[in-house]
């Protein structure tokens, strides 16, 4: 029966395990070797034979074997098994025998085995097919080539010159990779290609954000000193090939290098959007977390590094993540509105904030942003009300206290919401906070009232005017004559004359709701806050006036506080308050988009500034003793024409003094069941004035 060659392998090795190679040319011994062996696997030659042998006994011990294995096994020296390396290489040609550590050059370090399919017939005793493929023809991909160079690169017994050595012989064996070929047309010098290699494969290595240690990376390369000290030099002062090109950089402190995106994009070609981390985000809700966690995560940001280098990664990062993220809107709008980056990364975090239901501290997000020395600067805008952020009413400082002190947090006003989030910032504006400034006109009694001709006639215009057919006419014609639309009014005048019952009555006709002002709220201990309470007035209006299907009136009732002359800001922080307040309320008043109407009992006191601003200034005089009587008479239908013109013509009443005595005589009905008579009024009427010398007596009193 014909051996199997399991049986022919087994024999061979009997004779060549520990014969250093020596006394196996007799004939008996040849037919093993050339008879059953080579015929059996197809081998060529004698020297095929023994190595071939011998790695198939120490692969059936389940080890790999090098050259030194080999020596061992036949029990001869290194140099002898020099003499066999050809015949190596033949078998791992033929695909015999597999190299396990295949980017180890160094063949002393090379493990090898027999492969599972050679392995696998001999066992079935079949067949092995040869394939005759050379390992160099093999062909490598850009990434297993830089990650060989950078393999050597790191070796600490390869000195420069064999890594250039090494280097050459690879570019030549891989001249078919275009980025190869590339480079080396752009890089003449071989040892600043290894430079871009290896950073190559430090940037692949993190999945396209890895970085380069610049000194570490310097000193693996160069063996000697002088040569890294001038690599060095020439990349610090940006003199480096590579730099140059523009595909690689160093962060500010010197310690790092990194490929640019242009050296991302001649890496790793139609692959770079595979590697690095993705910056495109579905949505603006997306966008806020992403920046969010890059410049709170310290390893990408760290604002206690020097200034220099916080703003470089900023305006690097700003510009990925934004560019990325072209396709969301309210981004490019942000960009435009806000042209600082570090302004718009704190936006960005305090909209992160606002959507996630949370404070945005000041001291702690200024504190991630910004150096030392540059908080301070943003710290001190902010406390001044001077800040970009809070010019463009973005945002605005609101101050808590607590056992530990007094925490300032930064919060998004409802136009830096809409300028965010546009559309979808409806969710996060409380919507019923401002219709809770709101008098509907449904809720204002109808009340007559009784003035001069010349002053009703005013009051008739302004009511037509502000009638929406005709509104909405001349606000048209105002436009078109590059005039200011908004209607501003000031009814002016003593106290009770009827000028916050004209207001209520013109809304009423007009079928407009009215915001009333209370200016007292507006006005706080607090440096600053005063003017945020104000400037919120006109934001809440300009809300409702989105809202409502006729535009409100905005009342500024008894404004004679902020609408008085200027005071000398020598005076205090009072008077730079009230002060600032009025600039708001004048720039607002050049810009207005509706309808103002402020009261006011002091006209003698109103600052110029403010009296070109109004459209209409209506003076309320006293009444005449026409106008009282005709009070008189609708007060209380029961009097007489000639008792109501002796009460009006003996008191020099306002119509809301009337109402008080009218009131009180009612009073007095209820609880007595006396109706009013003249005596009563006319004691009433006595009791009205703290001073008495001013009306006149009744004879019959």
């Amino acid at each position: 029966m014909e051996k199997t060659s399991v049986q022919y392998i087994k024999e061979a090795a009997k004779k060549l395990v520990d014969s250093k190679l020596q006394r196996l040319g007799a004939a008996k011994t040849q037919d093993i070797f050339k008879g059953g062996v080579m015929q059996t696997v197809g081998l060529e030659s004698l020297e095929e034979v023994y190595l071939f042998v011998a790695q198939f006994d120490l692969t059936c011990r389940d080890r790999t074997s090098n050259m030194d294995d080999l020596s061992n096994y036949f029990e001869c020296s290194s140099l002898d098994m020099i003499e066999y390396i050809p015949a190596l290489k033949a078998l791992e040609r033929k695909g015999l025998i597999v190299r396990r550590r295949r980017r180890e050059e160094n063949i002393f370090k090379q493990d090898f085995a027999i492969s599972d399919s050679v392995m696998a017939a001999i066992i079935e005793n079949q067949s092995v097919e040869i394939s005759q493929v050379s390992i160099d023809e093999i062909q490598i991909d850009k990434y297993e080539y830089c990650k060989r160079i950078a393999e050597k690169v790191e070796d600490d017994d390869v000195v420069t010159d064999d890594l250039v050595l090494f280097v050459d012989k690879l570019e030549s064996n891989n001249s078919h990779l275009t980025f190869v070929s590339e480079l080396k047309n752009n890089v003449n010098d071989i040892l600043d290609r290894i430079l871009f290699y290896d950073m190559c494969y430090d940037n692949f290595y993190k999945d396209g954000e890895g970085s380069s240690d610049f000194g570490t990376t310097l000193k693996d390369m160069f063996t000697n000193m002088n040569p890294r000290i001038q690599m060095r030099k020439s990349i610090v002062e940006g003199k480096h090939i590579l730099v140059e090109l523009g595909l690689i950089e160093t962060n500010e402190d010197r310690d790092r290098m990194f490929l640019t995106d242009k050296g991302k994009d001649f890496y790793y070609g139609e692959d770079v959007h595979a590697f690095g981390k993705s910056y495109e985000c579905q949505d603006v809700y997306a966008f806020l977390d992403l920046i969010y966690e890059f410049f709170h995560e310290r390893e990408n940001y760290d604002s206690k590094a020097p200034e220099g280098r916080c703003r470089n990664i900023m305006h690097r990062a700003v510009t990925k993540i934004e560019g990325a993220n072209k396709h969301i809107p309210d981004i490019a709008r942000i960009q435009r509105l806000i042209p600082d980056e570090s302004e718009r990364v704190l936006f960005y975090f305090i909209g992160k904030d606002m959507v996630d239901d949370n404070t945005t501290s000041m001291s702690y997000e200024l504190s991630t942003i910004y150096t030392r020395q540059h908080r301070r600067k943003v710290v001190a805008e902010f406390k001044d009300n001077v800040h970009r952020l809070q010019k463009l009413e973005l945002v605005e400082i609101e101050k808590t206290s607590s056992l530990f002190g007094e925490e300032i947090n930064i919060t998004m006003t409802d136009t830096g919401k809409e300028k965010l989030l546009g559309k979808e910032a409806e969710s996060y504006i409380d919507n019923k906070a401002s219709d809770k400034l709101l008098l509907s006109c449904d809720n204002i009694a109808e009340k007559k009232l009784f003035f001069s001709n010349e002053l009703s006639n005013q009051l008739s215009l302004l009511s037509n005017s502000l009638n929406e057919d005709y509104y909405k006419g001349l606000c048209e014609r105002l436009k078109e004559n590059n005039l200011p639309n908004g209607i501003a009014v000031l009814l002016y005048g003593e106290p009770g004359t009827g000028k916050t019952e004209s207001v209520m009555q013109i809304a009423k006709a007009t079928g407009r709701s009215i915001m009333h002002v209370d200016i007292s709220a507006t006005k706080t201990c607090w440096f600053g806050e005063s003017e945020k309470l104000i400037k919120k007035v006109f934001t809440d209006y300009r809300k409702l006036c989105k809202k409502c299907k006729v535009k409100p009136i905005l009342l500024f009732n008894e404004a004679d506080a902020v609408f008085s002359k200027r005071k000398d800001v020598n005076n205090g922080n009072v008077a730079q308050t009230e002060n600032a307040i009025q600039n708001i309320i004048l720039e607002e008043m050049e810009n207005l988009d509706g309808i103002l109407i402020a009261t006011t009992n002091l006209a003698d006191n109103l600052d110029g500034a403010f009296e070109r601003r109004f459209l209409f200034k209506i003076r309320f005089d006293k009444p005449t003793t026409e106008a009282k009587t005709n009070i008189w008479m609708s007060k209380l239908p029961s009097l007489s024409l000639e008792d109501a013109q002796t009460l009006a013509s003996s008191y020099e009443f306002s119509g809301g003094q009337i109402d008080n005595v009218v009131r009180k005589a009612l009073m007095q009905e209820v609880i007595k069941g006396d109706k009013p008579t003249i005596n009563s009024l006319v004691e009433l009427c006595s009791e009205e004035k703290i001073t008495k010398n001013n009306f006149k007596r009744i004879g019959f009193c």
